[in-house]
């Protein structure tokens, strides 16, 4: 993972850590721009975010509550934030028929009833994710960015004939980002800040 992906990740969360305020239940007035505490670690804030958003920041990340989508299991606080956001911005994508060359695999699958493929996506892009914002090790095991967006590294990513992405459905990818956002009432202001970051990346994945 390079620095500038860890730090690009570390934003994207807080921007989209937002937008939880909205699934927790509170409202976020269009006026005023609520922003996760800079003082609290963002693992920590994500994860007060998820439940509701009351009482101490501090130790939310780390906390274990019940899990909704498997009943009777546990998972950290931060990581269902997490989970939750990557999970609103992959519906957004897959619904997306301009990048729908890029994931001929995934998208043949679900189509067919088949959503371990998905599920997989689901669970190491969270874990990507987790890793670069809760400084927990171990927890990402799969490629680099580089690897996993080129058919030749990766078949489940184009295919041969549309084996790497170009620069016009990248920006396609970031508008994605940017209405899942706003699905989730991310103020514009900081929908425009994730958008200069996710830019400023373009690089590792257009090349």
């Amino acid at each position: 993972m390079t620095k500038r992906t860890n730090k690009l990740l570390f934003i994207l969360l807080a921007v989209c850590g937002i937008g939880l305020w909205t699934i927790s239940g509170s409202s976020c007035k269009k006026d005023k721009d609520p922003m996760p505490l800079a003082t609290t670690p963002l693992y920590d804030t994500l994860g007060w975010f998820i439940q509701g958003a009351t009482g101490p920041v501090a130790g939310n990340g780390t906390k274990m509550i019940d899990d909704p989508d498997n009943p009777g299991q546990k998972i950290q606080a931060g990581r269902l934030a997490i989970r939750t956001v990557v999970g609103k911005s992959l519906m957004v994508i897959a619904g997306d028929t301009a990048l729908a060359e890029y994931f001929p695999v995934l998208l043949a699958e679900v189509g067919a009833g088949n959503t371990t493929g998905y599920n997989n996506l689901l669970q190491s892009f969270t874990d990507f994710v987790q890793q670069a914002v809760s400084t927990q090790t171990g927890v990402y095991k799969g490629k680099s960015m580089r690897d996993a967006h080129n058919n030749t590294t990766y078949n489940r990513f184009g295919s041969a004939a549309v084996q790497k992405s170009t620069a016009a459905d990248f920006d396609q990818f970031v508008g994605d980002v940017a209405s899942a956002a706003t699905s989730l009432n991310v103020p514009n202001s900081v929908i425009g800040q994730l958008g200069t970051l996710l830019y400023s990346v373009k690089g590792d994945i257009v090349y």
